[in-house]
């Protein structure tokens, strides 16, 4: 076989396997058109679809040669848009339009999902909790200041549980309309993005004026009309808005993370890969810490991290996160015994590893 016909069987088989993929895509589309209408004429039919880590973890088990570190992105965006043919799927997430845990939401959820921006824990809780969102992000954890006590808090007074974890890098671009750095003479951006790129914008942009405003997407409201303007925001924020990145990775500390819960009013099931959060607060004597600790240690299960939070109504509540998940059975026996020696015990969340 010469170069050229090499060349146009390789075209062939590109061409085939696009006509396969529209068959596929349209093929799960009507699945999900043939299911909505099938709850629409009895909305007690019960149908148990995979959750999304199940679906995307057997496509990666199948791929021979396409890349499974970027099947993820894709197939998120695949699964929005089916759920979306289903019903509306409306997201909480906690903070800002255009900020991190809105990111963090896009990028567990797809674009085709609705999301709602709420600026409280309790009222997000509350949110997932009477079914005005199918599910809510906020963040767990920094890889900078630790736990996030209020969402800590939070999740133990609640009966919404973690279904689920993602992780997303606290890093800041500079966009402007016009996607250069050039002839930049003000920026706009919260006071939180601003101090954190203190540094480049005093070395690159020093004769700029600085612009202080409330959110990110009024940074952007406000600097895109502005062809002297730049932005301190998000990777969101280009995709919100008509803004292009301009310089990525201003911000002065590198590698800064955050954990951010996913909740809902359900936990997934165990798929052998999991992690477990519970709240306890244990008796007022000596030794108790030690002694809640005991069932975790018999069973070789093995804990994560430890960490207490003063509570008004127990004076300590303490958060153990541990490998493993809620159904397993030395998990399982282990709460049971724990539950026996300690003033109080709630799992906050059992979910697949991110």
């Amino acid at each position: 076989m010469s170069e050229r016909e090499e060349a146009e069987a390789i075209l062939a088989a590109i061409e085939a396997a696009d006509v396969d993929l529209a068959g596929v895509l349209d093929a799960r589309a009507s699945a999900f058109r043939k299911l909505a209408a099938l709850r629409e004429r009895n909305p007690d039919a019960f149908v148990r679809l995979p959750r999304d880590e199940e679906t995307i973890a057997k496509v990666r088990e199948r791929l021979r040669t396409f890349p499974a570190s970027s099947v993820e992105p894709i197939l998120r965006e695949l699964l929005s848009v089916c759920a979306s043919l289903l019903a509306p799927r409306v997201v909480a997430f906690l903070g800002d339009v255009g900020g991190f845990a809105h990111l963090a939401a896009r990028r567990q959820f797809g674009r085709a999902s609705s999301y709602r921006a709420v600026d409280d824990v309790s009222a997000l809780l509350d949110e997932v909790a009477h079914e005005r969102a199918s599910f809510g992000v906020l963040p767990l954890e920094t890889s900078s200041d630790g736990a996030v006590t209020e969402t800590l808090l939070g999740l133990a007074a609640s009966e919404v549980r973690i279904c689920a974890e993602i992780s997303v890098r606290s890093s800041f671009h500079l966009l402007s309309s016009s996607g250069s750095a050039s002839g930049i003479d003000k920026i706009y951006g919260t006071r939180t993005a601003l101090a954190a790129c203190s540094k480049y914008l005093e070395r690159d942009l020093p004769r700029a004026t600085i612009i202080d405003v409330p959110s990110p997407d009024m940074a952007a409201e406000l600097g895109r009309e502005d062809h002297g303007a730049g932005i301190v925001g998000s990777e969101l924020l280009s995709e919100l808005y008509p803004l292009k990145i301009a310089q990525a990775g201003i911000e002065d500390r590198q590698n800064v993370e955050t954990r951010y819960a996913v909740v809902s009013t359900h936990l997934p099931s165990r798929t052998g890969k999991d992690r477990t959060i519970i709240a306890m607060a244990v008796h007022d004597t000596p030794g108790a810490l030690y002694e809640s600790l005991k069932p975790f240690a018999s069973r070789a299960i093995n804990l994560k991290r430890v960490e207490s939070r003063p509570t008004p109504t127990w004076r300590y509540l303490f958060f153990v996160e541990m490998d493993g998940h809620v159904t397993d059975r030395a998990i399982l026996t282990a709460l049971e015994e724990l539950r026996g020696i300690s003033r109080f015990v709630q799992v906050i969340g059992s979910y697949p590893l991110a």
